[in-house]
């Protein structure tokens, strides 16, 4: 399947675009301010071979991964370009990221996730703990949502928590004058990643379920175990423009405790609740700046030609922009993406076929070598 590449590189730059902006987003004060923001850049990679038919390549998703990471941060080193995400990183600091696992049917890939625990945990010459990094959702519906949809047996295997949220004990945060209490694996980290899925939203949120949005699930109005969105009242989570609750959201906590936005987009669905997948797309995306993110993610949805519920737009990247959190305006830059490693499944399976005559013993020293970091 061919990629629909955006054609241009930067969406909106400088005070000379005021004009074209306004037209893209409507002409209001939003769409004036947005256009005078430097650009962002957001880091997406494409790759043919990271999804065959519905299989997920774990091997070109690890590639895919390391080849953005290292591309935001300068470094040749995947365990020091994610230590460059994370200023001050010892090996007692904790990382949360809080994933969207609402819908059991659509959710982002394992193999996503672990590429990012295997970069993780490369820091500090590979001494920073799986343990230390911390997987999280609410339980709004039902609870086991995390374990459901990746299963806690491969959870476990990567070393790291996961669970459903807490908010008894954790951060206060004021979201349009009502304080909301933060998920405890989110306060406890010292740094946070959002990490999404590639769906619009059939109802709220601008018609984009993004980076942003996905941390509308960490806050609770109650400190109970129990996840209440804030829903109701003036200024929610579902109201429309100005978007004040995202707005604050990331204005009192998110900004400052969010280091690292990433949206999975190996597929794409139709809606946040859709009963399955309607686009493969092959494509990893991340940046720092989740107003950047999401505005690469609407144009990335909307150029796939899904018939979607509601219109999807950048009014919440819009409006964040607008409050100075980030800039709605980007530059894409797409990493090159060198071989893909070698994986313990595919020593596993080249040992196998030693074992049943179809490969020698130097064809297995040679994967095990590959495997090690050798050449």
């Amino acid at each position: 399947m061919s990629d629909n590449k955006i054609k241009r590189r930067t969406f909106v730059t400088g005070a000379a675009a005021v004009a074209g902006a306004a037209a893209l987003v409507g002409d209001d004060l939003i769409g004036a301010k947005q256009a005078h923001a430097a650009p962002s850049n957001v880091y997406s990679a494409f790759h043919d071979k990271l999804v065959t038919g519905t299989t997920v390549s774990e091997s070109w998703v690890q590639a895919v991964v390391d080849a953005c990471v290292k591309a935001m941060t300068g470094k040749t080193d995947v365990g020091q370009a994610w230590a460059a995400l994370f200023p001050g990183i010892t090996t007692s600091k904790k990382i949360g990221i809080k994933i969207n696992c609402l819908n059991t049917n659509v959710y982002p890939q394992f193999e996503t996730l672990k590429a990012m625990v295997m970069g993780m945990t490369k820091m500090l010459g590979g001494a920073y703990p799986a343990g230390n990094i911390s997987l999280f959702d609410n339980n709004l519906w039902k609870t086991g949502k995390v374990d459901a949809c990746f299963t806690a047996a491969k959870l476990n295997a990567l070393g790291i928590k996961h669970g459903e949220d807490t908010y008894a004990g954790g951060a206060t945060i004021s979201i349009s004058g009502t304080t909301l209490y933060a998920s405890k694996f989110w306060t406890d980290s010292d740094y946070g990643i959002s990490l999404a899925k590639m769906a619009p939203h059939q109802y709220y949120a601008g018609g984009l379920s993004g980076v942003i949005k996905n941390m509308m699930g960490a806050l609770s109005t109650s400190s109970s175990a129990t996840y209440t969105a804030k829903k109701s009242g003036s200024n929610n989570f579902h109201s429309v423009a100005p978007y004040t609750a995202f707005v604050d959201l990331f204005k009192n906590y998110g900004k400052a405790n969010l280091q690292l936005h990433i949206v999975d987009m190996l597929f794409a669905a139709v809606h946040e609740n859709a009963s399955g997948w309607s686009k493969v797309v092959k494509r990893i995306t991340m940046g720092t700046d989740p107003c950047a993110v999401d505005a690469y993610n609407v144009d990335k949805i909307n150029s796939l030609g899904m018939a979607v519920k509601k219109t999807v737009t950048k009014d919440v990247p819009n409006a964040l922009a607008a409050a100075g959190i980030g800039s709605a305006s980007y530059n894409l830059v797409e990493p090159k993406v060198g071989a893909a490693p070698t994986t313990r499944d595919e020593v596993d399976a080249k040992i196998r076929d030693r074992c049943a005559g179809k490969a020698t013993d130097a064809e297995v020293k040679a994967m095990i070598k590959k495997y090690r970091g050798g050449q």
